[in-house]
């Protein structure tokens, strides 16, 4: 199937920069078109965060974008060349922003990196989860604080003590186990939660130095369903959107 670049990434449009992409670990940040020259091959978009800088470290860089086809929702890429920082890029309503030039490189091809796209949680898209572990259940945010969240999986945040006692989970859970995760995604604007997955899954790392108060799980998904990930995606998507809109003032 063939891809035009002029129907897919147009000004206002929501793309991921994806950083070495072909990488054991591929990282991304989110953005937004502001602007796109087909003729001379480059894109203008909103500065990301953390923001590019010349000191940003990578060997592949990609933009990407999702588009609904008539089957089925694909991930589609361009190769990104070169950049530029452009510390304020006007925008109609005459204010300025800070941004990124990017050249690119056709042709638009379809991406698959799952693993790269994971949300920090801030104050209007939180998550409360439950996880049985060895048949004990255990809450946030009473046992574990939720870090941040992707399509494959979740990083947790143990503290070492709960009310000034040992916390039991910091001491069961171990590299390889595995658990059942209940996840709620709640919209702070929406009366209801936006939906409600449960996900068997296994612990992939733990960090027992991760501070001096806590330690960090690093926790994967094994059978997200798809209904699931597609509405674990869009909560992602839109929330980094919301993000990237206020930094640059465009809600």
């Amino acid at each position: 199937m063939a891809f035009e670049i002029d129907q897919i990434f147009l000004p206002s449009i929501g793309v991921d920069m994806v950083f070495d992409i072909d990488s054991l670990t591929p990282h991304s940040r989110s953005s937004i078109i502001y602007d796109i020259d087909f003729k001379h091959k480059k894109i203008i978009i909103a500065q990301t965060t953390p923001p590019f800088s010349k000191h940003t470290d990578f060997k592949q860089l990609d933009i990407t974008t999702i588009i609904q086809t008539p089957k089925r929702r694909v991930r589609l890429g361009l190769k990104c060349t070169d950049f530029k920082i452009i510390p304020r890029y006007p925008l109609a309503n005459k204010s300025h922003v800070p941004a990124v030039q990017l050249s690119y490189k056709p042709p638009v091809r379809e991406t698959n990196i799952r693993s790269a796209f994971r949300l920090p949680l801030n104050e209007n898209y939180i998550i409360k989860a439950k996880i049985a572990h060895k048949n004990i259940k255990y809450a946030s945010p009473d046992d574990f604080f939720i870090r941040d969240i992707s399509l494959t999986g979740i990083g947790l945040v143990i503290p070492r003590k709960k009310k000034k006692a040992p916390n039991p989970l910091a001491a069961a859970i171990k590299t390889g186990e595995k658990l059942v995760a209940g996840i709620i995604l709640i919209d702070m604007k929406l009366d209801k939660p936006v939906d409600i997955i449960t996900v068997k899954a296994q612990v992939t790392r733990v960090d027992m130095k991760y501070s001096d108060t806590s330690i960090l799980a690093g926790v994967n998904f094994l059978n997200l369903k798809q209904n699931a990930e597609s509405s674990l995606h869009k909560f992602i998507h839109q929330a980094q959107i919301e993000t990237l809109k206020k930094l640059s003032r465009l809600d």
